[in-house]
């Protein structure tokens, strides 16, 4: 188990050193463009080299249609961490709202389960549910985290209904 926890906190921080790498070799690139722009624009007004400010046009276009690519690609991402991820029981194939809800960016294991300790019938005594016993709940928490789903469901043994007040 703090094997694949271990896992998930490595893959976050390659996903955003990723993304700063991305950025660092971007900015890096723009820069030589830019020199690169300045010298062709000074060697074609001194007539040493001719049409290469046409060549550079292309180029500053393609290159402005990336940026902006990678920057509608990069506020995508950004916006969905603040999506509102729903958290439902399900009993016997009942899906039951439990009017819970994460932000994607905070969705783990560990808030999970201090909602649940908020909304337990007895505050004295701890829960226990098998499903977080189970790996398999990582793998749908991940899900979650990447961006796949807007809802996560508890499902819940029949004998585990006796720790949370529901109304049906």
């Amino acid at each position: 188990m703090q094997y694949l926890l271990k896992n998930i906190t490595l893959e976050k921080l390659n996903t955003k050193r990723a993304i700063v790498k991305l950025f660092t070799n971007t900015l890096g690139l723009y820069i030589v463009i830019f020199i690169f722009g300045i010298l062709a624009y000074y060697l074609q007004e001194l007539n040493i080299v001719k049409g290469i400010w046409d060549f550079w046009g292309v180029l500053d276009t393609s290159s402005a249609v990336a940026l902006a690519l990678l920057a509608f690609f990069a506020y995508y991402n950004y916006t969905k961490e603040d999506d509102v991820i729903k958290i439902y029981f399900e009993i016997n194939g009942d899906k039951i709202d439990s009017n819970l809800s994460l932000l994607r960016k905070e969705f783990s294991r560990s808030e999970i389960l201090g909602l649940l300790g908020m909304i337990q019938k007895d505050q004295e005594k701890r829960f226990k549910l098998a499903y977080f016993q189970n790996p398999e709940i990582l793998k749908a928490i991940q899900k979650i985290q990447k961006g796949e789903g807007k809802e996560f469901t508890i499902k819940l043994q029949e004998d585990e209904k006796r720790y949370f007040n529901f109304d049906s």
